[in-house]
């Protein structure tokens, strides 16, 4: 997927991984300036010009922790940073796991924390608009270095295999889009179908 970023400034913080280099790279391939930002301190100066899209990406989404944890002061640097930048931009992507959509057996703070980020989503879109547009890609299993991310989720999925990060990052590209400035508020679930078999086989 392509679309048109030149000259415009992407912001891109939060868990570091191997999404992070993938968004920043596809970003940069369709002409974006990409600026890496930390979301606990959003007033840090960077001289690269005003941004259009700030994306953040939530340790969640690198995959079950190995053990239930809570991450509470993610979704508080990440609301600050959003609120702190929304005069500046246009467009807010966060990156999250589909544990936000329905939850894992076994990792009850981790789920509520991801499903808190999904919230957010919703909550600030009615907050910011109709200036700014807020979604959310919401990832379950995914390959990358052949090592494949929450192998879990493969058990209920319809797809029957990890996503590519290239899939993932087109996600993110099209909420993006500076011609998508009609959806706000919702989460793009790239998850090859878990949230829609989970029902099945508890």
């Amino acid at each position: 997927m392509n679309i048109d970023l030149d000259g415009k400034v992407a912001l891109v913080g939060g868990a570091e991984g191997v999404l992070a280099p993938a968004i920043h790279q596809t970003l940069a391939a369709n002409g974006a300036k990409v600026v890496d930002i930390d979301p606990a301190k959003p007033d840090a100066p960077y001289d690269e010009g005003d941004p259009f899209v700030l994306v953040l990406i939530s340790q969640g989404a690198n995959g079950l922790p190995e053990a239930d944890t809570d991450s509470g002061s993610e979704r508080r640097d990440f609301a600050c940073a959003i609120r702190h930048l929304a005069p500046r931009v246009k467009r807010v992507v966060l990156v999250f796991s589909s544990a936000g959509l329905v939850p894992v057996k076994g990792f009850a703070e981790f789920s509520a924390d991801q499903a808190a980020l999904a919230s957010m989503t919703r909550t600030l879109a009615m907050e910011l608009g109709p200036s700014v547009a807020v979604n959310a890609v919401s990832v379950g299993a995914y390959e990358a270095g052949g090592d494949v991310r929450t192998a879990r989720f493969l058990t209920h999925t319809g797809v029957k295999r990890p996503a590519t990060l290239s899939e993932i990052t087109a996600a993110m590209l099209f909420l993006a889009d500076p011609d998508n400035g009609y959806m706000t508020g919702h989460t793009l679930n790239v998850d090859g179908g878990w949230a829609a078999g989970y029902a099945r086989n508890f």
